[in-house]
C-alpha cells in the first residue's frame, strides 16, 4: 500500500494563510463563516445555481418518485408487462403505466369511499379496544 499523499496549498499561496488551509483537502469540508456567503430569504446562498439536468424530459412529460408497498409495486410491474404483451411490444412502458394510472384516477371516488370505510372501521375497533 502506498503512503497517503499530502496535499499542500496551491502555488502562490502562503502556507500559513487561511486561504492555504481552505485549499487543502480538509479545508473543503469545514464550515464557512455565515458572513462570507450571503443568502436569500430561503436560506439558500445567493450565489447558488442549481445543477443542470443531465437528461432532457420530453415536452408534456414529468418524472416523479412514489413509494409503494413491495407487493403493490410487483403487481404494477406485472400489469405493465401484461399490457406490453397484449400490444405485442408496440406500446411503451410509460404508455402502459399512464393507462393503468388513468384508469385508477377515474375510480378515485369509489376508492376514496372504500378507504374511508376501512379507516372508520379501524378507528371503531381502536375505540372499542380502549373502552
Amino acid at each position: 500500500m502506498t503512503p497517503a499523499k499530502k496535499i499542500g496549498p496551491p502555488k502562490g499561496v502562503a502556507a500559513s494563510t487561511e486561504a492555504a488551509r481552505m485549499a487543502t483537502l480538509g479545508g473543503r469540508f469545514s464550515d464557512a463563516s455565515p458572513a462570507s456567503t450571503p443568502s436569500s430569504d430561503t436560506g439558500v446562498p445567493t450565489s447558488y445555481t442549481p445543477p443542470k439536468r443531465r437528461r432532457g424530459e420530453p415536452a408534456g412529460m414529468t418524472r416523479r418518485t412514489y413509494y409503494l408497498p413491495t407487493q403493490v409495486a410487483e403487481d404494477l410491474d406485472a400489469a405493465v408487462e401484461q399490457l406490453l404483451a397484449a400490444t405485442a411490444g408496440r406500446a411503451t412502458k410509460h404508455e402502459a403505466l399512464a393507462a393503468i394510472l388513468t384508469a385508477g384516477c377515474r375510480q378515485a371516488p369509489t376508492l376514496a369511499a372504500g378507504l374511508r370505510a376501512a379507516l372508520l372501521a379501524e378507528l371503531a375497533a381502536q375505540q372499542e379496544a380502549d373502552q
